[in-house]
């Protein structure tokens, strides 16, 4: 003959009731009781493996294994049983990361923390980050660096907040920064945009000098997917919208060609004038 399968709902108030039942007396008692291995507890919905001894028709269960099953801590003194719940654990809020290129550094008067401004992508295109003795700067090797190592050209990953100051650019502390390369760094006016069988190309500078040679001060910048192309307010600018004498603040390299003039590839192009931005517009 099957016995049918009883459910029993465990909650911390029938453990508690139960164990008061027991010792309400104050008294030791030798109590004989029918163990119920066909009675399933479950706890939120979960099955557990307690199993409930029944005396006098009411069920009991061991105190212990229903204090881990409700998630309780107990503490056994003696004569004395504790049960008690947990403290919550908050969750941890997760930080924010941004990888891209310091194009300002300013060290507070006070030896506050260092500000720096970067632009590049990630949580924003656009940051004042904050780093202080608090900050864990390394390069990418995992040597340990200080904020002094940080100039304008560097390229750096971060990770800030999660909290912001609500402005523009947004402003955080810096949790973390790791250095990379410093990108070389030229302001100087557009004189030529493409768009070749390569990508597009941007030239600074006069490509011919005042004797009919080559120019030494030029450049010519790759431009990529990557390349973060945007005005100082922070707002994007389309290449073919560029014209011949825009002023531009470029960051680029470290490496370039031999040839001249000599060609690189770009990471950060900062439009200077914008009166300099005509729409559809290709150089030559």
């Amino acid at each position: 003959m099957k016995h049918k399968q009883a459910l029993l709902v465990l909650t911390a108030a029938g453990v508690l009731g139960a164990s008061a039942a027991v010792g309400a007396s104050g008294l030791q008692e030798k109590v004989a009781g029918l163990l119920r291995s066909d009675v399933q507890i479950t706890v939120n919905g979960e099955a557990t493996a307690i199993e409930p001894v029944y005396i006098n028709g009411r069920a009991y269960v061991p105190v212990r294994d229903a204090a881990d099953a409700l998630g309780y801590t107990i503490n056994v003194q003696g004569k004395q049983i504790e049960l008690s719940t947990p403290e919550p654990v908050e969750d941890e809020l997760e930080a924010i990361q941004m990888s891209g290129v310091v194009v300002g550094v300013s060290q507070a008067t006070d030896g506050g923390p260092t500000r720096l401004e970067v632009r590049g992508a990630g949580g924003a295109q656009w940051m004042m980050l904050y780093a202080d003795s608090d900050t864990a700067i390394t390069d990418e090797s995992g040597a340990v660096k200080t904020v002094s190592d940080i100039k304008e050209g560097t390229h750096i990953t971060a990770d800030y907040g999660p909290i912001i100051a609500m402005s523009y650019p947004g402003q955080s502390s810096a949790s973390k920064i790791v250095i990379g390369v410093d990108h070389l760094v030229k302001e100087d006016t557009v004189s030529r945009v493409e768009l070749t069988k390569r990508g597009w190309q941007v030239q600074l500078g006069a490509p011919i000098d005042e004797n009919g040679e080559f120019s030494a001060s030029s450049v010519v910048l790759n431009v990529s997917d990557d390349t973060l192309v945007v005005k100082k307010n922070g707002e994007s600018v389309k290449l073919e919208d560029l014209k011949e004498g825009t002023k531009v603040r470029a960051y680029y390299g470290p490496i370039e060609t031999r040839s001249l003039p000599p060609q690189s590839s770009a990471a950060l192009i900062v439009v200077l004038d914008g009166d300099s931005i005509a729409e559809g517009f290709l150089g030559q």
